[in-house]
């Protein structure tokens, strides 16, 4: 059990005990003399007088000397420690720090950046640690989970941490670390985390105006398990915080492309949101290509000048690009506090028209006319810039058909087929190919509904409904998918009421029902072509039946609209009036991108940083592809041969990837884009409320190295009896005060004086029926007027 002091110079404040000793013998009351030949009597009476005041004084004094002290002792700041219920104070610790290594901590104040000030502090620390002690650093990069051999060590270890892609969240970081504490053998452990205590660091977390977490059963795992080491860690753990007080930043937020996949001659359209923090200010974005030699030229630049909590939209068309994999970047000129968010890289590849097979009913050249001109009219097929090379054929001739180099197929009015082809087109999209059926009189009757139809559809036809007005139309609930993206920018300004919907076909999405259905689909899992569960519905016509519908299938895709579109215009017969109605520009939007989802290529060109970039080299040849990362370090990749494609998961560094399997001559070159995520460069500090949310309503929070150093002393010695002292130094200032207007009240009133002189007088008195005194009595009458007392008798004669 003993006693120390986190500032024992202020101990030095004892030393006023002296000013009340000095006051006290200063101000001594003088006596008050009294006119009164009982002088004996008064003696006495003022021995006893001064003996109350003696008491009271010293009472005054001693409380007004224990209130120094107190203030003294509160301000020098004592801690228990060595307490039976605390651990050896004096003994080593086992402690881990954690480090926010993510991009945002490069985030630069006084010329020092975010990082650096964590690893300043962390110096401050591994100095205030007891000899002996084991420390583990982990940081958000990832890295191995194991104490340090030495301090020495521990502290290498921090000066060479750099900021990266995160590959761990700062809550999964934090509950790794606090497994390893749970490990250790050493009595007393310690958590430090050296964040910015920012909402990237905590992306997930609940804060007060975030969006509620994603309904995917994964994510909320994750979210739970991050909620759940937050917790936990939140009792024990101090928080460093080195966020910036002010900053002033430009940050490319996001970057779209209108597509990752181009015909040669059609631009793209490069789209940068940008925001801006701090002052505001006016920098230059450009956009440059990378050129077949490898250097970067510049093909567009614009003035942006963000407002404060208002980002900006600016959008670049860029055209002549020739075929082949092309890869760019957006990038802010000039400097601010944080440059990791200045950049964003892309990828495009440019090609001929992706070649797309359209299946009808013979002829199929004169029943595929309306989707051949929708997906590519006339004049852009002369000028070369289709986006699309539709090739009608007769349903008779669709199994002779090239499917291998073909993008997607497309199904108008499809007749019942056989199992075989059904299976046979499933196979087909798994790798990443697309499928789009229009569903038409054609598929009635009993045979259309197969078990192979379900596995490829995800759902089965139950009849046709009939319309005979024109009040049934498409109407989209919401235009959240991809597919109904593009009308986005008109809205609610589609006529979708202008093109009536007559007949179409009820469509169920289920699963496969019977048991021999179930046993295929294990077997077409196995083969890669999972059909992945029933169909979902994209949009639904105004009575609320589905009209588009969506099946995974593996990788692939089988987009299904139950009205077909190749009847003429003004037959009665007629389903819908999408494709001949007056100016059906929606129906050529709605063809487009129905077959641009469904085809989308599972290549991932533009990926975030850290995740997995997949690419279809087009060939299963190749045995090994080798990867050159921006900078410019290579190493090798595996090539999955059954498919021809090539899985990249070393994807931490942003920027542009460029991938190489085969020789010069013979060889596939082909590349991607990571991004870092928007999370990674996000620097808005949290709230106080958000703060106390995702570390607890109890937690530690440190600043500076003296606050650090206190925290430490105060966690590592014990309890602090600071706020004690204060109250007790309170209540001792209390009760002198009390005292002192009680024993210093003002002076009696000169009639209160003459009452105190007749009491007094009486008293004499009765003191002269006692025989000593009466001549005392005798001469105070007098002063009070009062008449004599009475002589005593006479009782015998004079000698």
């Amino acid at each position: 059990m003993g006693l120390s002091f986190l500032s024992p110079l202020l101990l030095g404040g004892a030393a006023l005990v002296a000013a009340p000793i000095i006051l006290h013998l200063v101000m001594r009351r003088t006596p008050v003399p009294h006119a009164f030949p009982a002088l004996r009597f008064l003696k006495e009476r003022a021995i006893a007088n001064r003996r109350r005041l003696q008491l009271s004084h010293l009472l005054l004094l001693l409380l007004r000397m224990a209130a120094l002290v107190l203030l003294a002792t509160a301000l020098a700041r004592p801690v228990l420690r060595g307490a039976g219920w605390l651990p050896n104070a004096e003994g080593p610790v086992a402690a881990a720090l954690v480090f926010d290594t993510a991009p945002r901590m490069t985030l630069r104040e006084g010329n020092k950046t975010r990082l650096q000030q964590a690893a300043e502090l962390a110096r401050v620390l591994l100095g205030k640690l007891p000899a002996g002690s084991e420390v583990a650093v982990f940081d958000t990069a990832g890295g191995p989970a194991a104490f340090a051999p030495t301090l020495a060590a521990a502290e290498v270890r921090i000066d060479r941490l750099e900021a990266a892609t995160p590959s761990v969240s700062l809550p999964a970081t934090i509950a790794a670390a606090k497994r390893l504490l749970e490990t250790a053998e050493l009595e007393r452990r310690e958590l430090y985390v050296f964040s910015d205590c920012s909402r990237g660091a905590w992306e997930g977390a609940p804060l007060a105006d975030a969006p509620p977490p994603p309904p995917p059963a994964a994510a909320a795992e994750v979210g739970a398990a991050a909620e759940a080491a937050v917790d936990e860690a939140a009792a024990t753990m101090l928080v460093i915080d080195v966020s910036a007080a002010s900053s002033r930043n430009l940050a490319i937020e996001s970057l779209e492309l209108s597509a990752d996949r181009i015909a040669a001659g059609t631009p793209v359209v490069v789209t940068a949101t940008v925001s801006r923090t701090g002052t505001e200010a006016t920098r230059p974005l450009a956009v440059e290509i990378v050129d077949d030699d490898g250097r970067t030229v510049r093909r567009g630049m614009k003035p942006v000048q963000p407002q404060e909590g208002g980002p900006v939209t600016l959008s670049f068309e860029v055209g002549g690009l020739k075929p082949g994999t092309r890869q760019g970047r957006v990038i802010l000129d000039g400097s601010d506090d944080l440059a990791a968010d200045d950049v964003r890289s892309f990828t495009v590849e440019v090609g001929a028209p992706a070649r797309v097979i359209v299946a009808a009913a013979r002829p199929a050249a004169r029943n595929a006319r309306f989707i051949v001109e929708a997906l590519a009219p006339a004049a852009l097929r002369k000028a070369g810039t289709a986006r699309f090379a539709p090739e009608p054929v007769d349903y008779e001739a669709l199994d002779g058909s090239d499917w291998e180099t073909a993008a997607g197929i497309v199904l108008l009015d499809p007749p019942p087929l056989a199992d075989r082809q059904w299976d046979a087109l499933a196979e087909w999209i798994a790798p990443g190919r697309g499928l789009v059926v229009w569903l038409g009189p054609a598929a009635g009757g009993s045979g259309f509904n197969t078990a192979g139809s379900r596995r490829l559809l995800g759902g089965e036809l139950v009849r046709v409904w009939r319309t005979g007005d024109a009040s049934n139309f498409l109407a989209p609930a919401a235009l959240d998918h991809p597919i109904l993206a593009a009308f986005r920018r008109v809205g609610d300004a589609v006529p979708w009421q202008d093109f009536p919907i007559f007949k179409h076909w009820e469509f169920a999405p289920v699963e496969p029902r019977a048991k021999q259905d179930k046993e295929d689909k294990e077997d077409k899992q196995g083969e890669g072509g999972d059909a992945g569960g029933p169909a979902a519905v994209v949009a639904a016509y105004r009575n609320g039946l589905p009209a588009i519908l969506e099946h995974r299938i593996g990788q692939g895709t089988a987009v299904v609209v139950t009205t077909p579109v190749a009847t003429e215009a003004g037959d009665p017969a007629a389903w819908n009036t999408l494709a001949t109605g007056f100016e059906p520009w929606p129906f050529l939007i709605l063809a487009n991108e129905m077959l641009l989802h469904a085809i989308a290529s599972p290549d991932d060109r533009n990926v975030v940083a850290g995740g997995p970039a997949t690419l279809n080299l087009g060939r299963r040849d190749l045995p090994t592809a080798v990867v050159r990362a921006p900078g410019g370090d290579t190493f090798p990749a595996a090539i999955d041969r059954s498919r021809g494609t090539v899985t990249i998961t070393a994807t931490l560094e942003p920027g542009n990837y460029s991938v190489r399997a085969g020789g010069e001559a013979a060889g596939v070159t082909d590349g991607f884009s990571a991004n870092l995520d928007a999370s990674a460069t996000d620097f808005r500090r949290l709230s106080a409320e958000d703060l106390a949310r995702v570390l607890g309503p109890g937690h530690r929070l440190a600043r500076t190295a003296d606050e650090l150093v206190r925290d430490v002393k105060l966690d590592r010695i014990g309890t602090e009896l600071y706020s004690w002292l204060i109250v007790l130094a309170a209540a001792v200032m209390a009760a002198d005060w009390i005292v002192a207007n009680r024993f210093y009240r003002p002076r009696e009133t000169a009639e209160g004086e003459r009452d105190a002189v007749a009491e007094f007088a009486e008293s004499l008195e009765d003191g002269a029926d006692g025989g000593e005194g009466g001549d005392a009595a005798a001469d105070v009458s007098p002063q009070v007027g009062r008449a004599p007392p009475p002589l005593p008798p006479v009782t015998g004669a004079p000698a």
